[in-house]
């Protein structure tokens, strides 16, 4: 298994498409200007496994969108979260095995002790259980989200 993170502007396209796919197969983000954020982003997460099996990143999110997601959510504090955690996805084919554990690891390896948030869907407890195992907390009360018909909730650590 290769772990890997790195700035998009490091990134071959072959990268960048193999992490866009793999973000719009999970079917939760808006499709527009996609690549723009992704290419924002602080780092790009791959773990390979023969071919890529999941992605993830240390996202750079923009003020209005990052003062939306605490408002949305009744939480404190939004100053304290220069990153954001996003697009953390395990292809169907691979779920079950690990892969997740090992994306939040590299995650925590690249982020250094700095502050983040993330957010993932009420009705994901695989998801809300690796954020608890590796020190997030949730904020706020969950929140309506804008690309589909379930809830969000904040998680974040300091």
């Amino acid at each position: 298994m290769e772990k890997i993170a790195k700035a998009p502007k490091d990134c071959s396209s072959t990268e960048l498409n193999t992490f866009e796919r793999l973000v719009s197969d999970g079917g939760e983000v808006s499709l527009a200007g996609l690549r723009q954020r992704i290419q924002r982003a602080e780092k790009l997460l791959f773990i390979n496994n023969g071919e890529c099996v999941a992605v993830g990143a240390i996202k750079n999110p923009n003020a209005g969108y990052k003062i939306g997601v605490f408002e949305k959510s009744n939480a404190p504090e939004q100053s304290k979260y220069q990153y954001e955690l996003g697009w953390l996805y395990v292809s169907s084919a691979a779920r079950g095995k690990g892969y997740g554990r090992v994306l939040m690891e590299t995650i925590k390896e690249s982020l250094a002790g700095k502050a983040c948030f993330a957010t993932t869907r009420e009705d994901n407890a695989p998801m809300r259980y690796l954020f608890s195992q590796f020190g997030f907390s949730k904020l706020g009360q969950p929140y309506k989200s804008e690309n589909g018909d379930y809830s969000l909730v904040l998680y974040a650590k300091t």
